[in-house]
C-alpha cells in the first residue's frame, strides 16, 4: 500500500502522467460521485483503509489488487545517444553513462530467492542518489530496490513506509510516478525511465524535481518478461 500511496503521490508532479491523481484524489472523487447519485457515502478514514475495501480496490490476483497494477498505455519516447567524444556538437551540458549492466537468467518462478537476480558493477548502491525501477506491480518496487542493493532483502517494505523512496526522502524511487502511475507502453518504457533520470540530472522536473544537492548519479531500472533478463543503466552528471 506505501509503494501505491507514494506513486500516486508523485504521479500528479508529472505532466506526462497517465494517471496524474493521488490516492486521496481518488477516495474523494468517489465519496462526492456517491453523494451527488444519493448513494451511501464510504467512510474511508484514510488511503490506507480506502485500499483495504474490496469494492474500491477489488483483488486481480491475490495478493495484488487493482491499485497495485500498472495500467494498459499507448506512448512513444525516444533518446539521443552519442559517443562522449561528439557529445558537444549537440549539448554543452551532456548527461553520460556510467555503466550498463544486463543479466539474463530464470524467471521469477524458478527462482529460490526473489531477490536474486541481478547485481550492479561499477559504482556502489550508495552512490545511486535516486533510481526509476520496473515497477509493473507494486509488489515488484519492493523486489527490485531490494535486489540492486538499495535495501536489505526483506526490509524495502520498512523504507517505503518510513518514507526513505519518497521524493523527499534519502534514496527517491520512481519519481515519475512509475509504470504503475506514469504508464507502462511496454517498448517505450526504457527510454521513459531514462528519459525521467536524464530530466532529473538537468534538474528539469519542476515540482517533482529531487530536493537532494549537487545531483548527479541516478540509475534506471527494467525488467523483461517473468524476470529472466534485467537491465540497470547508470547516468551521471
Amino acid at each position: 500500500m506505501n509503494v501505491t500511496i507514494k506513486s500516486h503521490n508523485n504521479a500528479p508532479l508529472n505532466p506526462k502522467a497517465q494517471f496524474p491523481l493521488t490516492i486521496r484524489d481518488m477516495m474523494t472523487a468517489k465519496m462526492a460521485s456517491a453523494q451527488k447519485r444519493g448513494l451511501p457515502v464510504p467512510n474511508w478514514l484514510d488511503e490506507k483503509d480506502f485500499l483495504k475495501d474490496s469494492k474500491a480496490n477489488p483483488a486481480v490476483a491475490w495478493p495484488m489488487h487493482l491499485f497495485d497494477c500498472c495500467p494498459i498505455s499507448d506512448g512513444a519516447s525516444c533518446m539521443l545517444l552519442v559517443g562522449e567524444e561528439i557529445a558537444k556538437n549537440f549539448t554543452d551540458d551532456p548527461i553520460h553513462v556510467a555503466g550498463i549492466g544486463q543479466g539474463s537468467g530464470r524467471g521469477f518462478h524458478a527462482s529460490p530467492d526473489l531477490t536474486y537476480f541481478y547485481g550492479m558493477s561499477g559504482l556502489t548502491p550508495e552512490d545511486i542518489q535516486f533510481a526509476e525501477v520496473h515497477d509493473c506491480f507494486s509488489i515488484a518496487e519492493l523486489v527490485h530496490i531490494e535486489d540492486l542493493g538499495f535495501f536489505k532483502p526483506g526490509e524495502g517494505y520498512k523504507a517505503v513506509a518510513e518514507g526513505a523512496t519518497r521524493l523527499d526522502g534519502p534514496k527517491p524511487i520512481n519519481t515519475s510516478g512509475g509504470l504503475k502511475c506514469k504508464g507502462h507502453p511496454v517498448g517505450a518504457t526504457g527510454i521513459s525511465q531514462l528519459f525521467e533520470v536524464w530530466t532529473q540530472l538537468k534538474g528539469k522536473a519542476g515540482k517533482r524535481q529531487v530536493p537532494i544537492k549537487d545531483l548527479g548519479i541516478g540509475g534506471a531500472h527494467n525488467l523483461g518478461g517473468t524476470g529472466g533478463t534485467c537491465t540497470f543503466t547508470i547516468l551521471e552528471r
